[in-house]
Parts: structure tokens; sequence; C-alpha cells
């Protein structure tokens, strides 16, 4: 990684301690950002100082002292981020700070990544569907996702089993580009059995990750993975789903943060049907390639905002 994007240790520090303080949102953080010229700026304020904008309880998770676990989770990201190979810290001052993230109430304020970091100015692509695809259904995910690097597009994956790991392989197979966004610390895996293809995607691709080395796992961590996906990515593509599945909960995901639904139809007869079908019947895109797939794409306003310079 360029050495010139390194975050030098006291900032990062800084921007670890905003980002643990609970119930901070963006529209605050960034006028406090404003305020004060940067995340060490808001810390030297100190709690009386925010009161003007925060309640007297935020003022000080904010900028008072930390107890020992959030201060142990501070020193572990950055014992992680500056040990492990390949390791990097995004924030959102950085000019690759996806801004699509921006969109969501409270955003990561710091991203963890694997990888190459490049990527993340990349035009991604979700795709969803059944964790246990039918043979046809894992065969076309992975021939979608082998085909986006054809088409400029790279795909954003949560990687679990079925529709989203096959799309996956088929992306890091054929040397295209994809990003994984875990719902743990990149300290752990995921599913577990998913470790060796995290470690190709390492390799070859990004991880990114929203909770420090050393959080804790919770089920509230996997639906906020869910919004990063998908507010990361620029349309997302249904396919093989039931009519209640999680997969067909994304597009609903996707339609609040005005992205692009997309489904790939399927045999009338089948289970796995039903969730893309009636996406379609109520108005989701049909496509049936990844060329259609990139002709919606392409035809497509930027939908991401842009976070004002909040140096200026």
């Amino acid at each position: 990684m360029d050495e010139n994007l390194k975050i030098p240790e006291n900032e990062l520090r800084a921007w670890l301690v905003l980002s643990s303080a609970p119930g901070l949102g963006l529209k605050d953080a960034v006028a406090l950002l404003r305020e004060y010229g940067g995340p060490e700026g808001v810390l030297e304020a100190g709690p009386h100082r925010l009161q003007s904008r925060l309640s007297p309880e935020q003022a000080r998770q904010v900028a008072g002292p930390m107890d020992e676990q959030r201060q142990r989770s501070v020193e572990q990201a950055l014992e992680w981020t500056g040990r492990v190979s390949g390791a990097f810290a995004v924030t959102l001052a950085d000019s690759d700070y996806p801004r699509g993230l921006l969109q969501l109430s409270s955003p990561p304020f710091v991203l963890f990544g694997l990888g190459r970091r490049e990527l993340l100015r990349s035009r991604f692509v979700s795709i969803f569907g059944s964790r246990r695809p039918s043979p046809s259904g894992a065969r076309t995910a992975r021939e979608f996702g082998a085909g986006l690097g054809h088409a400029d597009l790279a795909l954003a994956s949560a990687m679990m089993e079925g529709v989203d790991a096959e799309s996956l392989k088929g992306a890091l197979s054929e040397g295209g580009d994809a990003a994984v966004v875990c719902a743990t610390p990149l300290n752990r895996v995921y599913p577990p059995q998913c470790r060796d293809l995290m470690a190709e995607a390492a390799r070859r691709g990004l991880v990114l990750g929203f909770l420090m080395p050393g959080a804790q796992f919770s089920e509230a961590n996997l639906r906020a993975r869910y919004y990063l996906l998908v507010a990361l990515s620029q349309a997302v593509v249904i396919m093989e789903a039931g009519a209640m599945s999680k997969a067909v909960g994304m597009a609903k995901i996707a339609a609040d943060l005005g992205r692009d639904v997309l489904a790939v139809p399927g045999d009338i007869h089948s289970p796995h049907s039903k969730g893309p079908n009636h996406l379609i019947r109520n108005g989701a895109t049909l496509v049936e390639s990844v060329q259609d797939i990139a002709n919606e794409i392409n035809r497509l306003s930027d939908p991401r905002v842009r976070l004002s310079d909040w140096r200026g």
C-alpha cells in the first residue's frame, strides 16, 4: 500500500475514539468536524464545549474519559491496522471513502480493509439469492460474478453460502474485482466455512469491515452489513429466491436507498423463482445477462451523495 495513504497514528486514534462513541450520527459528527477542524480537535474541545451541539451525555461519550473496554478496542484496532500485512483504515474524510455510504443515517466513520484499496472507487453490484440454489442457479451466479469484470463492474459480496458465495467465486476465478463486506471484525471469519474464500478475496480483491478488531459479533451486525452492501452498490440483483426470503428483503433496502433493483426471472413452477418473479411484477427490471445489468447501470445517473468538505 502507498505509504502516503496511511493515516497518522494520532489522527487514526482520534477517528477510532469518535467512531466508538455510541449514538453519534452523521449530521452531528460532520457539524463537529467542521467546527473543530477534525477528530482531534473535537476530542480536545472536551465535553463541556460539545454541549452546544450535543446532549450532556452524548458530549461525555464523545470527548470524556473512555471506559476500559472501549479504550482496549481502540488500542486493538490501532495494533491490528499497523501489524497486519495489507491492512488499512479509511475514514469519512478520505477521498476514497465510499460516498454511497453517506446515505445511511449512521455510516461507519472508519472502515477497515484488507487487500486492494483502489477497489473502493469501483462501480459495485450486489447479487443476492438462495443459500441453497439449484445447480442451474449456482452456475448462473458464478457466470454473473465472472462477467461483471468484463463490463467494468465489481461485485460487492456478503460472502454468505449459496448464490452470494457462488457469484464471489466466479468473480475471483476470472480475475474480476470483488469486495467482501464482513459482519464481523476482520480478524474473524463468518461464516467459518468461508475462511479460504475470504483469504482469496483479500489476496485478489478487497475485504471490508466496519467493526473494530476484537469487537463482539451480534445479529444486529448482520443487518447493518446488508445496509452497507446495498449503499456501496449502484444496483442489486436478485436471483433464485423464495417469496419471503432475506434476498427479497434486500430489494426493499435497495429501494429505500434509491438503488436499482434488478431480478433474474425463473421457472414459474419453481419455489426458487417466486421472489424474483414477484419483484419483476412489482417494477423490478428484468435482467438475463451481465450486459443487461451493465446497460441498466450505465443509463442511471450516479445516485450517490457527496460529503461537503468538513475542513472548509
